[in-house]
């Protein structure tokens, strides 16, 4: 039987909300926990459907079913009763009222499992990746398993009243965050007027290498704190010959005689305020790497509760002072830890990127592993909300939550402090149009940061906090409980050896990684060491290795002898997989994103390998034009849809037997294109 999907589709429709759907936050799955390279709920949504109901017989049929696919794909309509249970009941008389099985077996952040649920499947995801493998929990399993269930001493009741899962979320969030801010709130003193700091602005510093200057520079991309059209405010250099300092004063409106986006430093070489002499990123990096790089706390930013608004100031010996008792106080933590097992992130960065960099540009300067990517306070804020969420854990179960509920919400609660360690790292940057901070991974890079902007995580603004994460989080928790009653499967393992039977599967859509898009593996170790000091007890199976497991990544990463054809090796296996697992009459959609001709013939190859035609391809925009990722990388604004099926008895010709033929199938899909 001849799918949508093969006949025709909403291109445009689907296109337009895919896109659109980069701009909403509330609720979206992509604030539960950042993922890379996630499809859109939208397109994910409206494939699956066209990938399981038939095609209609006659044009006004198909025209009337594609018109309902395009209003099924809009975000508003994910949560619309009448629209999907219409859905849900097309697929099921397609299937002789059963729920289809549907496999992603690259699951990644979850959206086409997600909505293959939300559409009445029975989804199975799979993935290899430990952090993934939770944040798939964390959508398609514990909100389904859990958001409508009482939770008592004895166990699972639906009867009586009940909190839900999102509410006990909170509640214990929130008890994890009281508990934080009362041991740690010393550390961000208010200022005499009540002020609050809510972020502090350093500067990397290195001597400069005239021998009879030898001042100590702050390395500053630029200067500005808000650039605003009716708010300017900047940090002036002030330069101290005399004494051989650099200082600074805050400046604003006509005060600003220089130009603030001018700072000490440009793509890695300096130039001494003081006697003018320049040097070159060699030398930075030498005294990067040799130690002699430093830091210094230049100022703060602060927020008046009264008059709702940031103030900006010079940071003082009393703030310095504060910084250094809570270095104190990290190690005194540190020797007084209840747990076997080193606080702080000690695990060492990936050093093969060294070669190829790979956007870890961060080990050019000595930073060697992951706990160099945070200050004495961000480690000491970050380790003391890991103390408190295993001690709700323990206070959960002492309480008599059942163990299971426990750790479901432990879960989320080490999820919202693996969120926050993205915005509480030494690379994050003051961002004066916004005047906020934005998040480490604003790019799938760790670039190096001369200046950077440390978050206070109790903050009572600004993204990035302990609180604004906990609420993005049960956000998300509300509108994915809605999906279906009944979890997700969710396994972790390798696509290349599937654990499933021979013809199992009605469909599997699934978004394999882009050839040498993205280093998956290296990217989320930097929440797998804190998602591991959290939770990794309760996960034993999952959190097993040191880092996140890689000898079986599919992507091409020379620096590990992963070349072009280790990952046609392997991605044909994993597509000899899928073949093998998909029923007779199944659909497989393959989904490929990448402009390199080598990568596509890769995938092509791999699919002719595998035994899988292709009987369609839909090319649908699922990216902004302004995403940083598409000024710097191979990735396709457009995601291409690959329909593919089993290949049965298929003839060989030559090329001038089917010349004609090629050309009329050309000339029809670009006119329905």
């Amino acid at each position: 039987m001849k799918r949508l999907i093969e006949e025709d589709f909403p291109l445009k429709e689907v296109s337009e909300e895919s896109v659109r759907e980069k701009n909403i936050r509330h609720g979206h799955i992509s604030t539960m926990h950042i993922w890379w390279a996630r499809r859109p709920l939208a397109a994910s949504r409206a494939t699956t459907f066209a990938a399981l109901v038939p095609a209609p017989q006659n044009r006004d049929e198909l025209r009337k079913k594609l018109e309902f696919v395009a209003e099924l794909s809009k975000w508003e309509n994910s949560q619309n009763p009448r629209l999907m249970e219409t859905a849900r009941k097309e697929i099921r008389d397609s299937f002789e009222g059963k729920a289809p099985k549907v496999l992603d077996c690259f699951a990644g952040g979850g959206a086409i499992p997600l909505e293959a649920l939300r559409l009445g499947c029975e989804a199975h995801a799979l993935e290899l990746n430990p952090v993934a493998i939770i944040i798939l929990k964390a959508v398609l399993e514990y909100p389904q398993k859990f958001q409508k269930k009482r939770i008592s001493t004895t166990g699972l009741s639906f009867k009586g009243n009940f909190s839900t899962l999102t509410e006990d979320v909170k509640k214990w969030g929130n008890w994890v965050l009281g508990e934080a801010e009362e041991e740690m709130g010393k550390f961000y003193p208010p200022d005499p007027d009540g002020s609050i700091p809510v972020g502090h602005i350093w500067a990397r510093t290195i001597r400069c290498q005239n021998p009879s200057c030898n001042v100590e520079i702050p390395l500053m991309r630029q200067l500005w704190l808000a650039r605003k059209e009716n708010r300017k405010i900047a940090l002036k250099i002030m330069p101290d010959k005399e004494n051989k300092q650099v200082n600074f004063r805050v400046v604003s409106g006509k005060e600003i005689d220089f130009d603030p986006s001018q700072g000490t430093t440009k793509k890695a070489t300096v130039l001494c305020p003081i006697c003018g002499a320049g040097m070159d990123d060699k030398v930075v990096r030498k005294e990067a790497r040799e130690g002699r790089m430093n830091q210094r706390l230049v100022a703060l930013v602060l927020y008046n509760l009264k008059e709702k608004r940031k103030l900006y100031r010079i940071a003082n010996k009393r703030d310095k002072e504060v910084f250094e008792q809570a270095e104190k106080y990290l190690k005194n933590k540190i020797e007084n830890w209840k747990w076997d097992f080193n606080p702080t992130p000690d695990e060492a960065l990936p050093k093969e990127r060294v070669k190829g960099f790979s956007g870890f540009r961060v080990l050019l300067y000595g930073i060697s592993n992951w706990g160099d990517l945070f200050n004495s306070r961000q480690k000491l804020a970050l380790i003391t909300f890991i103390e408190k969420v295993r001690l709700a854990y323990e206070k959960m179960l002492a309480e008599g939550v059942v163990g299971e509920y426990a750790k479901t919400m432990a879960t989320y609660l080490a999820l919202v402090v693996s969120r926050a360690s993205d915005f509480e790292t030494n690379l994050c940057r003051w961002h004066p149009q916004w005047e906020f901070i934005p998040n480490t991974f604003a790019r799938q890079a760790l670039p190096m940061s001369w200046d950077y902007a440390e978050l206070n995580l109790f903050s009572p603004i600004l993204t990035g906090t302990f609180e604004s994460m906990l609420r993005q989080i049960t956000r998300v928790l509300n509108e994915v409980t809605k999906t279906n009653d009944s979890p997700a499967i969710v396994t972790q393992s390798s696509a290349t050896s599937l654990h499933y039977p021979d013809d199992f599967f009605n469909a599997v859509i699934t978004d394999p990684p882009y050839y040498d898009n993205i280093a998956y593996g290296d990217l989320s170790d930097f929440f797998y060491v804190f998602l591991k000091r959290t939770i990794g007890d309760l996960y034993p199976e999952i959190f097993a290795t040191p880092l996140t497991p890689k000898s079986l990544e599919i992507i091409q990463d020379p620096a590990r002898g992963k070349d072009a054809t280790f990952f046609e090796n392997m991605l044909t296996k994993a597509l000899h997989e899928i073949h093998r697992v998909l029923k007779p009459e199944g659909i497989a959609i393959i989904v490929f994103a990448y402009k390199s001709t080598e990568a596509w013939e890769t995938v092509i190859n791999s699919l002719v390998k595998a035994g899988l035609i292709l009987t369609a391809s839909w090319p649908i925009h699922t990216e902004m034009k302004a995403r940083l990722v598409a000024q710097e990388t191979a990735a396709l604004a457009s995601s291409v849809y690959m329909v593919c099926r089993k290949r049965s008895g298929a003839k060989t010709a030559y090329f001038n037997e089917i010349r004609d033929e090629i050309a009329s199938r050309i000339k029809e899909k670009l006119t329905q294109f």
